[in-house]
């Protein structure tokens, strides 16, 4: 692991150096003062992270940033700014992966850079990680996703400033009424305040909920490149339900708020391939319309990545944990071994039988089929199946 630190401040280059070499003893970290000193080592060395102060003494931040992605798009960027400067950061939106308000302790940073280490082949995450940063501007995260996170942080936020938060924006506040009244709640009374569903709801569900939303309400076009978002969220939420209804079933209610989020945004790849500014992802989804082709093959042979594992890179780049990203990453294809519950295992299921059936279309994971061996218990595969089928939705695979 090789990571630049670029900071005019050489106290506080040397205390994270001394930080980082005290935990991770193989991390390289390189120091530079200026941005032309950060530009020299990029010019010379591959790195995978780097860090930059907003404010460099000979350079803009925002012009150091937009240099790193083009000399070395598959580095992870990430900017340390002294007080929120919400002109600046929007000078530099899609070019930075993440934004952090100084001071902060070096512990912090090394936890963040801990976070980014989701795949074991380091040869396949160099190329989602370099696919995903040369897209020129992929979605940044929704501003009401950040005020959220913020509020949820401080230790006197009480529920009502939460509701308070959703009502701001009609759109996610009708879906959290929906998600409050639909299958993941066993109430039989209708809920109809906005308070009382985020009472309901998990943390967890109402930001993946946030999140989801606002990404897909973030384009002006509602079929960007032919990709229905509509749809597409209609899909994602079926799974969500779904997978979160496996869990509960198999007694992992522990893992019901999880669950339901990692459903709800494992396609999320998808909405960053329909940024790619070669306009090449709409062949792609009309070619899988028309073919038995599954949607991800195709994304393969085109970009060498497919929306699986761009996604869990995604989310793992704005700050969600390895428990979350990996069931993503592996939906296409779960692990045939598994240490705990199968989560993986469970979202492909409920993304090939009950992500929306036949209105689903390219969306849905039939295509690719789920043999009972992969969960090592045929009897759970059944049990599983029939779960689903209950509700009567199936995909007709």
């Amino acid at each position: 692991m090789r990571i630049l630190l670029v900071d005019g401040d050489e106290p506080f280059l040397q205390q994270v150096r001394r930080a980082f070499w005290k935990r991770h003893r193989t991390w390289e970290v390189v120091l530079a003062l200026t941005g032309q000193e950060a530009l020299a080592v990029l010019g010379r060395d591959p790195v995978d992270i780097v860090i930059i102060e907003a404010q460099l003494p000979d350079m803009e931040g925002a012009e150091l940033i937009h240099r790193v992605r083009e000399l070395q798009p598959g580095a992870v960027r990430i900017v340390l700014a002294r007080q929120a400067m919400a002109e600046w950061a929007e000078q530099v939106e899609g070019d930075l992966h993440r934004l952090f308000l100084k001071p902060l302790e070096p512990d912090f940073l090394i936890g963040v850079v801990e976070s980014l280490d989701i795949e074991d082949d380091e040869t396949n995450v160099r190329a989602v990680r370099a696919f995903v940063g040369g897209m020129g501007r992929i979605p940044s995260l929704p501003s009401l996703y950040s005020e959220l996170v913020s509020l949820l942080q401080r230790e006197e936020t009480g529920m009502s400033e939460v509701a308070n938060l959703i009502r701001r924006d009609l759109g996610v506040a009708s879906q959290v009424l929906k998600l409050a009244n639909s299958a993941y709640s066993a109430s039989s009374r209708p809920v109809t305040e906005i308070g009382q569903a985020v009472s309901m709801l998990g943390v967890d569900s109402l930001r993946s909920l946030v999140l989801f939303r606002g990404l897909i309400s973030s384009f002006k076009d509602p079929r960007p490149q032919g990709l229905d978002l509509e749809k597409l969220w209609f899909h994602s939420f079926e799974v969500a339900t779904g997978v979160r209804k496996i869990v509960v079933l198999e007694g992992e209610s522990r893992l019901a708020d999880l669950a339901f989020s990692v459903g709800l945004l494992h396609d999320v790849g998808l909405v960053v391939l329909a940024t790619d500014p070669a306009g090449r992802y709409k062949g792609l989804l009309e070619q899988a319309q028309a073919s038995r082709i599954p949607l991800a093959v195709l994304e393969h042979d085109t970009y060498g990545v497919d929306h699986a594992q761009i996604g869990a890179h995604l989310l793992n780049l704005w700050g969600l944990p390895p428990l979350f990203c990996r069931p993503v990453r592996e939906h296409h294809a779960p692990p045939l071994t598994c240490p705990d519950f199968p989560l993986s295992a469970a979202l492909h299921l409920a993304d090939a039988r009950h992500g929306g059936g036949k209105t689903a279309g390219i969306f849905a994971d039939g295509r690719w089929g789920l043999h009972p061996h992969v969960l090592g218990d045929p009897e759970r595969f059944t049990r599983w199946k029939a779960c689903l089928a209950a509700d009567g939705v199936q995909s007709g695979s």
